[in-house]
């Protein structure tokens, strides 16, 4: 295998300087360009200032870079621009990467501090890094008061649900769609958690919870179409038919034997996925 060779950039401080937006320790200019494109998402635009530019000059050898900033600073220039004047002088990304950065930091810029972290989990989602997703996202809900933001706390719930669905576990998924649907009354919330509770529980269980709460008849038939649908969409495929035995069972009103079944079939799925990884 080749091996790549990178020149670092200035010098290495033996003093750390604290990014206080993102909460950690640069030594070099190398440290600090990798934070700026891993934590586009979530910059904030005081995390330039002054300081940092003292900082460049004395302890990483980058007199030019801090002057041109320290510039910017004083002509008001935005965090999108300075970022941009780093990645591009340091020649640390290439034109394309630059260019994906600077428009995060566009669509961005008027964000608050929570949605701007709930981007960041929304990519994660995108991308499917399911688990750190949900990290992000519980982060977001620790700091972020419902009663500010409730759209944004709905739909921060709303994308946890769909992260623990994409892994399969339906009852946890479908606790945060209802928790969604208690904050905003949102449609869509509503939906996917009616198809957890009707892929997790027994049909009586899934009509007696939609009578008990008074859930409009017309969302909990969509429910079951849509669920209906993807079923028969999918059966042609060895998840289609393990999926289908699953519900058989559980409709036959044996609970037991379908948390067993839906136990071994997520083994069988997990250790498919491993080999295709490998």
């Amino acid at each position: 295998m080749a091996t790549q060779m990178y020149m670092c950039l200035g010098a290495l401080s033996t003093t750390p300087y604290f990014l206080s937006g993102l909460g950690v320790n640069i030594y070099s200019m190398d440290e600090l360009c990798y934070y700026l494109c891993v934590n586009a998402y979530i910059l904030d635009n005081d995390l330039i200032d002054v300081r940092l530019c003292d900082y460049m000059r004395d302890n990483l050898e980058m007199p030019e870079l801090a002057a041109k900033l320290r510039m910017m600073i004083k002509a008001g220039r935005t965090l999108g621009e300075m970022v941009t004047t780093i990645l591009i002088d340091t020649d640390y990304c290439n034109e394309e990467e630059i260019a994906r950065i600077k428009q995060i930091l566009v669509d961005n810029a008027s964000l608050s501090f929570a949605a701007k972290r709930k981007v960041r989990g929304d990519n994660l989602l995108c991308a499917n890094k399911y688990p750190r997703a949900i990290e992000e996202y519980q982060y977001v809900l620790s700091v972020l008061k419902k009663e500010e933001e409730p759209e944004l706390y709905s739909s921060i719930l709303h994308n946890v649900g769909c992260a623990y669905s994409m892994m399969f576990l339906l009852e946890k998924a479908g606790s945060y769609f209802k928790q969604a649907y208690e904050i905003d009354e949102s449609r869509e919330s509503l939906v996917d958690y009616l198809i957890c509770l009707r892929l997790t529980a027994s049909k009586e269980e899934y009509d007696r919870i939609v009578v008990k709460n008074g859930y409009d008849d017309r969302i909990a038939l969509e429910a079951v179409r849509i669920m209906s649908s993807a079923r028969e969409a999918n059966i042609d495929t060895p998840y289609g038919d393990a999926m289908k035995k699953v519900l058989d069972i559980r409709d036959e009103g044996r609970i037991s034997d379908f948390y067993r079944a839906i136990d071994d079939t997520l083994d069988e799925w997990k250790l498919d996925y491993r080999r295709s990884m490998e």
